[in-house]
């Protein structure tokens, strides 16, 4: 098999693991890096024995395929001339910073006809996949993620930077139209949205909650849903997957709680999960989704078909969170309004404006 040439563009933390990883591939080969900062794109290059490049451009005609993790207002950029050169790239998550660089990427793809595939990589979470499999007519979503504050991915808020991951697996159910939105923030680093809470209503009849910080004290990432035939909890950091199921009493309609003799209600009662509502714990292998990426779009290239989060997929999410945006009122961490002590100020805030 011809071993595919590769490149990362943007040499920070997260590109830092993609050429880590695509170096140590048998199919691909990491022939460059491309930072404009000499000391990290040299750093990168050294250590995998690959050529550092501080111009994007410069890998037209040198590489098939590239790994778009600049940060994220450059996205359109960087991405739409390498299209136009012929390669076929993954680019990380958000796909753009707003509709219409997102949109822009999607018309340059299908122009060009090469492959974009977008870095939600929760989609390639063992767990998760699991869990979705169960998802079938959900009615109900709750996800929660968290994290501590790091300093990075500071040009977008909360929503782009930790909420959109949500956002696209609740879109990858198929819930129809999103109808209404209610969002309410906070403010705590002096620049965009810090922490979210947000409610989604679709067509369908779906409703997603979505909870996002990068202001807490420990990190959290779990997805919850309830729909006719389960109630399944995910944690898709310690990737653990657990259900609860209706049994045939209760799916007939035969099981009255009230029925029950009094005599008979404290040993059912230790028997409740296992007899009445079975619940279990599902094995689910581990894996590297960052890798699981990597598989998937060398797959798509080489069989011409679509990964499983096209640019279409990744543009559908970036639209959502500008909806949340759109509906977002936020208050400033701590601050009262003037001759008003104690009192929060409610600030609406709009896409990646900054609230001064």
């Amino acid at each position: 098999m011809k071993r595919m040439r590769m490149a990362v563009v943007g040499c920070g933390h997260l590109g830092a693991i993609h050429a880590r990883l695509l170096a140590a591939r048998a199919d691909a080969e990491l022939v460059a890096v491309v930072d404009p900062l000499p000391e990290s794109r040299d750093r990168v290059a050294a250590a995998h024995g690959c050529r550092g490049l501080a111009e994007p451009r410069d890998l037209i005609g040198v590489v098939d395929a590239a790994v778009v993790a600049a940060p994220t207002g450059l996205h359109t950029g960087v991405a739409v001339p390498l299209l136009e050169g012929g390669i076929d790239l993954l680019v990380e998550k958000p796909l753009a910073a707003g509709v219409e660089d997102a949109r822009a990427i999607v018309i340059a793809a299908r122009r060009c006809g090469r492959t974009v595939a977008v870095g939600h990589v929760e989609r390639f979470n063992p767990a998760w996949q699991e869990a979705a499999a169960r998802a079938r007519a959900a009615s109900f979503i709750e996800a929660t993620r968290t994290a501590p504050f790091t300093f990075r991915s500071l040009d977008v808020g909360v929503i782009h930077d930790l909420m959109i991951h949500d956002i696209d697996l609740v879109l990858s159910l198929d819930p129809g139209r999103l109808e209404r939105v209610e969002a309410r923030g906070i403010v705590a680093t002096g620049g965009f949205e810090d922490a979210v809470r947000a409610r989604l209503v679709f067509a369908s009849g779906l409703i997603a909650d979505l909870t996002a910080s990068r202001i807490s004290p420990a990190a959290r990432r779990t997805v919850s849903f309830w729909s006719p035939d389960a109630i399944v909890h995910c944690d898709l950091t310690a990737k653990t997957v657990e259900v609860v199921s209706p049994s045939e009493s209760v799916r007939s309609g035969g099981f009255s709680a009230a029925a029950v003799p009094a005599a008979e209600r404290t040993a059912m009662k230790d028997r409740f999960f296992t007899d009445i509502l079975p619940f279990e714990t599902l094995t689910v292998a581990d894996a590297n989704a960052i890798a699981g990426e990597h598989d998937d779009l060398l797959a798509a290239i080489r069989e011409g078909r679509p990964p499983l989060v096209t640019a279409a997929a990744g543009a559908a999410a970036v639209e959502i969170a500008a909806r949340v945006l759109d509906a977002l009122e936020c208050t400033r961490f701590g601050r009262g309004r003037i001759g008003s002590p104690g009192r929060t100020p409610t600030i609406p805030m709009f896409p990646h404006r900054k609230t001064g």
